[in-house]
């Protein structure tokens, strides 16, 4: 078990790969992460499986898509919430592989969609999802926070969207470095973060724009964006935004100063479930269509090899990225000609290294360049019949898996005789 190197997993909900300084020169959000591309592993083609967290984290935690069960494509949360449960049994995740190699497990989620009542406590010795809780954690007496206005309105966009995204990661940052400090050599620890998640709401340390402007921008947002003030508010929720990814950086220096202070030195992966949308294509927020800004996520190797890999890399085999780095095997065996990201309308997209093909659930095809506008169609027949070939065949196995898991729920195992 020696040779078996400590990994810290940081996902960060909602995270543009445009944001993050170490993809774009222009960008200064994030000098941390920057640093530790410089001097690490960075992924300049990392494709996320899905557009929201529900189609993302279920795969880059089992390594495996979601294949539909009879009624999981109906349109209500209680179908959706059984889907992911069901992928999550019956897949081995990410937290099992490393349990069954020896290591010490810890997870720390924000996300309701990663909480243990989807099954994504599933290999971890230590697992918190703090959704039994009331968010007491860093309020002041009475059940409120220090800044009243500001929890109030998060509650209120929250129940507008229909989850509890409050908790920034200071309020879960000591049980995390409580852990570490505890935690027998080799150990795994999985972090989910949400600050950048809409609605966006920087800590007052972090925040550029007046705290009314930014409370205005975000309910803007919510209204489906009337016309007045258009840009000014639009460009106070970008703002706002990138406030929260400033926050989020600090929570990798944070923990870096800590480690030092532990002698620690573990292999530190971060990357994005997704990303976010800012008015492209005519939308905001996350979810729909696979568009880039959603699909090509960030993804950082700290502490480990030092080198920039540029061919396609699937999030659906982070589970491998992780537990052969940790071993120091060989990641590039891992890149992939071509990569899927989908969602669940279902629409498939076959994405290149610099091309993309996509088919929408009506069946409209599109097929563009990389990089270049989503929306300009690229003339290249012989290209699109390749991506509608992949397409075809991709879900043509996705149907034959259906097919499968059918015919085991129709056995008779277990009935009486």
């Amino acid at each position: 078990m020696g040779d078996q190197r400590n990994v810290i997993l940081v996902t960060v909900d909602s995270l543009r790969l445009d944001y993050c300084s170490y993809a774009d020169e222009l960008s200064d959000t994030m000098p941390t992460l920057k640093r530790l591309a410089d001097d690490g592993l960075a992924f300049e083609n990392a494709i996320a499986t899905g557009p929201a967290t529900h189609e993302s984290a279920t795969t880059f935690m089992t390594g495996e898509h979601a294949v539909e069960r009879p009624g999981s494509t109906e349109i209500t949360k209680s179908q959706m919430r059984e889907h992911i449960r069901a992928h999550l049994r019956s897949q081995r995740t990410l937290a099992e592989r490393m349990s069954a190699a020896g290591y010490e497990t810890a997870g720390f989620t924000a996300n309701p969609w990663t909480s243990r009542h989807f099954g994504f406590d599933a290999g971890f010795d230590y697992f918190e999802d703090f959704m039994d809780e009331d968010l007491s954690k860093g309020l002041v007496e009475g059940g409120r926070p220090e800044n009243s206005a500001r929890y109030a309105l998060v509650q209120a966009l929250n129940w507008w969207q229909g989850q509890d995204m409050f908790m920034s990661w200071e309020n879960y940052y000591d049980e995390i470095t409580t852990w570490l400090e505890s935690a027998d050599d080799p150990y795994f620890a999985w972090a989910f973060l949400v600050d950048p998640h809409l609605p966006y709401i920087p800590g007052d340390e972090y925040r550029s724009r007046s705290r009314l402007m930014t409370y205005l921008a975000n309910m803007w947002m919510y209204a489906g964006r009337p016309d007045w003030f258009d840009e000014r508010f639009r460009s106070a929720l970008l703002d706002a935004y990138e406030d929260t990814v400033r926050h989020t950086d600090a929570f990798l220096s944070q923990l870096l100063a800590d480690l030092e202070e532990m002698d620690d030195d573990p292999l530190l992966i971060v990357h994005a479930d997704h990303g976010e949308l800012f008015g492209e294509h005519g939308r905001y927020g996350h979810g729909g269509y696979p568009h880039e800004e959603l699909a090509r996520v960030p993804l950082v190797v700290g502490n480990g090899p030092n080198d920039t890999v540029t061919e396609p890399f699937s999030l659906r085999r982070l589970p491998e990225l992780v537990s052969t780095l940790a071993a120091g095997g060989d990641y590039e065996a891992l890149t992939e000609p071509w990569v899927v990201t989908r969602n669940r309308n279902p629409t498939t997209c076959i994405r290149g290294k610099n091309w993309k093909f996509g088919r929408r659930h009506d069946g409209e095809e599109l097929l563009h360049t990389l990089p270049g506008d989503e929306d300009e169609q690229l003339d290249n027949e012989e290209l699109r019949a390749i991506g509608c070939q992949l397409v075809d065949d991709w879900e043509e196995a996705k149907r034959e898996r259906e097919r499968i898991i059918r015919g085991v729920d129709e056995l008779p195992i277990g009935s009486k005789v």
